[in-house]
């Protein structure tokens, strides 16, 4: 005669998949690595919208994998938060662990996110994307000026004072022109409670989430 029956389960997240179907809509691939059960794993990995999971893996298993994926060109961004993250944390291309996060993860981190949001990763990689391509857009606007108005005030077909009222609008502009990330909207902000954004990437870029 069975008396009781006690069954054990964690439940995900609530923006998990938000921020999942946000990373592959721009690109991410999006892989599951972890220690636990490779039952438990799948599971979690198909509530989560997670095509790659592997579960029963070792911190070796981990790393292995994270080096063949690099070997294959990608550039892998991994959040870990255990004991046996140290290792593939500290050999990421960029690597995230949580405030709550045993104190060898945060130091093999490249970045600590404060709480226990998965959004906030998605939402920095989003982020450095935009500011990547702003960096650029300065760049090209500074080597253009600079190519064009510089010769021409040497040779004396612009007066001194024109290429210096050039130069400063030029800087005023880059100004400016940084200034839009911070008006910049969140396009996959109304996938969560408000604070879930995408992190999109211009190749397949595999993130593990355990």
């Amino acid at each position: 005669v069975e008396i009781a029956r006690f069954v054990l389960s964690e439940q995900l997240r609530p923006e998990v998949a938000a921020a999942v179907r946000g990373l592959r809509a721009e690109g991410v691939a999006v892989e599951l690595l972890s220690g636990d059960r490779a039952e438990s794993v799948q599971r979690v990995a198909a509530q989560a919208g997670i095509g790659q999971a592997r579960g029963d893996c070792t911190p070796q298993d981990k790393l292995a994998h994270l080096q063949t994926l690099q070997a294959q060109g990608h550039h892998v961004a991994m959040v870990g938060d255990g004991l046996n993250d140290g290792p593939v944390l500290a050999g990421a291309h960029v690597s995230f662990a949580f405030g709550r996060a045993v104190p060898l993860a945060q130091s093999r981190s490249d970045f600590v996110v404060m709480g226990e949001n998965l959004a906030l990763v998605a939402q920095a990689l989003w982020l450095a994307r935009r500011t990547l391509r702003i960096v650029r857009q300065n760049l090209w606007w500074a080597a253009a000026y600079n190519a064009l108005c510089v010769p021409l005030a040497i040779a004396g077909y612009m007066p001194a004072w024109l290429a210096g009222l050039g130069m400063a609008l030029s800087s005023l502009l880059v100004v400016l022109n940084a200034a839009r990330l911070a008006r910049l909207p969140d396009p996959l902000s109304h996938e969560s409670s408000g604070d879930c954004a995408g992190a999109p990437r211009a190749v397949s870029t595999p993130l593990e989430v355990v």
